[in-house]
Formats: structure tokens, sequence, C-alpha cells
């Protein structure tokens, strides 16, 4: 039959949901947080003429045979006992991160994403090149460090400014990221070469369309803003954002399921903002975005075709 195996952390409400549907359809989940590793967690492994076997062994204990698909959700970073000097912490983080993951990657099975391919993804200049060459239609963009570069790309106009990253881990370990925001010509000064700056045009907006991708299946919705900030940036107001099903233009799907493929991503959360004359413009995806919220608030059963794609049923 299988092991589903999930690597998440732990308060992961999206995987709990996800586990709860496999658990009703009787599939054998394990669910691991590499965190774990190697403090809390042994791997046990050798190669074979089929690859790596053996076992990794938590709360519960797998058996890297048995697995059938890995659900790359959102594990938490190793961890190594802070009394260890520094240099021995670093290198014993560096060979955790390699050796199990890069025993875990080698695992011939469905990845929803492979860490790899999920990584290369999360770099907003080649989705957006990637994009533009699969025929979305994309906001004119530049990314610079040179301030008569930028001021030429403004002219008179107000432009987007927004983060490249993934924003970085505050003094709580919680992520921070860049708000989105709104920038003039006038406002930028010489610490523009302090970095790479991404500079977009402020695409005219009627609603946004947060595409959720699980496999060869599409779930659009249209996202409404109730509120001038939610305008610029629905994620900075969510208790104002109302929702419906959409449907997508055959152009703009052909172009999603090139973009994927190019990616090498099974999973996708994009974000398009849609123009008053009904144009689709591409903005970013996020391979391991967010999602329950809206299966929650849109109705869209994408519980239920994670677990589907997790089992096998879904292409």
């Amino acid at each position: 039959m299988g092991t589903v195996l999930i690597l998440t952390g732990r308060d992961d409400l999206t995987a709990d949901a996800v586990v709860e549907e496999l658990a009703k359809r009787g599939e054998t989940v394990v669910r691991y947080d590499t965190a774990d590793f190697p403090t809390a967690s042994r791997l046990a492994v050798s190669l074979t003429g089929d690859g790596w076997a053996g076992s990794l062994t938590g709360s519960h204990t797998l058996r890297l045979e048995t697995v059938k698909s890995v659900w790359w959700r959102r594990p938490n970073e190793f961890v190594t006992p802070e009394d260890w000097p520094g240099p021995a912490r670093a290198l014993a983080l560096s060979e955790a991160r390699s050796g199990l993951l890069g025993v875990l990657g080698s695992l011939p099975v469905r990845w929803i994403n492979h860490p790899a391919h999920d990584s290369a993804a999360n770099y907003k200049p080649r989705q957006l090149a990637v994009a533009a060459r699969v025929g979305l239609d994309t906001p004119r963009t530049i990314i610079t460090s040179d301030l008569d570069h930028a001021r030429v790309f403004m002219g008179e106009d107000v432009v987007i400014y927004k983060g490249l990253g993934g924003g970085v881990l505050g003094p709580n370990r919680k992520r921070q990221f860049l708000p989105v925001s709104l920038v003039s010509a006038e406002e930028l000064d010489d610490g523009v070469a302090g970095t790479a700056h991404l500079f977009q045009e402020n695409v005219e907006k009627a609603f946004e369309v947060r595409l959720t991708v699980i496999g060869s299946r599409m779930f659009p919705v249209a996202i409404h803003a109730g509120s001038d900030a939610a305008k610029l940036d629905w994620r900075t107001d969510y208790r104002s954002l109302t929702y419906e099903h959409v449907d997508m233009p055959p152009e703009v799907e052909k172009g999603v399921r090139r973009l994927m493929d190019e990616l090498g991503l099974f999973f996708g959360a994009l974000d398009f903002a849609v123009t008053p004359d009904g144009r689709w413009k591409f903005l970013e995806i996020n391979p391991n975005g967010q999602w329950h919220w809206i299966a929650v608030k849109a109705n869209v059963p994408l519980v239920k075709a994670m677990a589907d794609a997790l089992q096998g049923e879904a292409e």
C-alpha cells in the first residue's frame, strides 16, 4: 500500500487537514519534522541496487522502501545542541542537511514539490523570466541597484516595490517580509546601490486571482479587496477580502501548465492581477504557498485534491 511521508512542523493546520483526510481513506501517513534531526531522530540507511534503503526513526519508524509519495510542506531547520561549539554546530547542520535531505531527495517517488525544484522556483527573477517565456502576461519589471536605471524606469509614474526573497527570520524566529509599497523616482536616493531592488509597474486591478495548482488540477479564485491596504497587497488585510470562483482564460491555463513544467513543480500557488479590460497579469508563483485558508473561505476542495495527489490518484 505504501506510506505517505509529510515533512512539516508540528504546528501546521494545513498538514493537519490533509493527514485527517488521508486517515479517513485508510492511508499510512508518517509526519516528520527535520528539526528533530539529528538530536531526536536517527537515520540508518544503506546503498542498494535500487538506491537507499533503511530507516528514519523519530516518533515513528519509517522504512524508506515503503514511501510512495512525499509532501515537502514546511519542515523546520535542523537543530543541534546549543552547548556545542559554534564550528561543530555549523558542521553538524551542514552534514545533516546534505545527508538526510540527500537521502530523502533521492527517493524515486512523487514529490510535492521536490525541495531542489522548490528552492530554485522561489527566485522571483527566474519565475518571472520563465513566465514571460511561456507566454504569460507579465508586468513591466526591472531589478536594479543603479539609481539612474530605476529613475528612468519610473519616469513620472508611481510604481510597485516588492521584496525579491522570502523574507528573513526575526528575533522570535518568525519570518518577516518586506511589504509591497508604492514609490516614485523622487523618493529614491543613493541607497538603491546598497542591494538589488525589484520595481514593477503598478497594474490597475479589477480584482486579483489566487490560482492553486495541484498536478493537472487548477483552482482559480477571485480575491476582491475591501480596503485600500488590501488593494495594494491583500495579505495585509484578510478581514476585508471576499472570494468567488472564476473561470480561467484558455491561454492563461496553457501558459500556467508550461510554467509548472519548466519549473518542475507539481504544486504552486500563483497570483494574478486581473485588469478592468480582463487581462490576467502574472505576479508571482509561490511553490510552497499557503492554501488552506482559501479552501475554507472559498469552499474549494483543495484538501481532497492534495490527498488524491499524495495517494497517487492525480497527475
